[in-house]
């Protein structure tokens, strides 16, 4: 192997580099709140007694969480603008695909959390006069918030991995910066990793705030 390495490359455009982190963030965090919104109200629709809401929840679940991410960004920000005519910029078509695939990841944890709720206490809520509104709003959901934020970090964890993937639409994350940096000066690995050591730096930061979140809680579910 006559590969020579040269990490100090790193020291002068290392900077460069780490700039993509704000791009990385500014995708995964809209993506993140986006994708645990819809989730809490698919799975939510999944437990309606309608049978409309039902089957909208499991099409969208199945259909979502079988295609990859990178068909779906693909088909997002060059299939759509010649069939609709509306187009997104890169940061927007990729909030978009990942959104819609970690939503439906998320719909599945937190269906999880609402169906380990015991039903006595749901017809416990019901005979003192609450509605299925109030039922779930102070019963079911915190309850299956805190029971599910395990999984729901696994979930918002695989959202922000996704985010290299928008490197296929120039968004100017850490990766497509990498990519741009191998191309000008063929040091591959050098710049390769230095992305591999800011994306690890980036989740296990928000690993451990969310962590955090789940020491905080003042109270177990039942």
């Amino acid at each position: 192997m006559n590969y020579t390495f040269q990490f100090g490359v790193l020291t002068e455009y290392g900077p460069y580099l780490a700039g993509g982190l704000w791009h990385a963030w500014w995708t995964s965090f809209p993506s993140i709140i986006i994708t645990t919104i819809l989730g809490v109200v698919l799975a939510a629709m999944s437990m309606s007694q309608r049978w409309l809401m039902r089957g909208f929840s499991v099409v969208f679940v199945d259909l979502f969480r079988t295609l990859p991410v990178v068909v779906l960004l693909i088909w997002i920000h060059y299939v759509m603008p010649i069939l609709t005519g509306i187009s997104f910029s890169p940061t927007t078509s990729s909030i978009i695909a990942l959104s819609l695939n970690g939503a439906a990841l998320a719909c599945e944890a937190f269906r999880g959390g609402l169906e380990a709720i015991p039903a006595t206490q749901l017809q416990a809520a019901q005979s003192l006069g609450f509605s299925r509104w109030k039922v779930m709003r102070y019963i079911t959901l915190p309850q299956a918030f805190f029971a599910t934020l395990p999984s729901l970090t696994n979930v918002h964890i695989t959202v922000i991995k996704n985010v290299t993937v928008t490197v296929l639409i120039a968004v100017p994350e850490v990766m497509f910066r990498a990519q741009e940096l191998t191309v000008q000066f063929f040091r591959p690995l050098e710049f390769y990793t230095g992305a591999a050591v800011l994306y690890v730096a980036l989740i296990w930061g928000y690993a451990l705030l969310m962590r955090m979140l789940e020491r905080l809680q003042k109270w177990q579910p039942i």
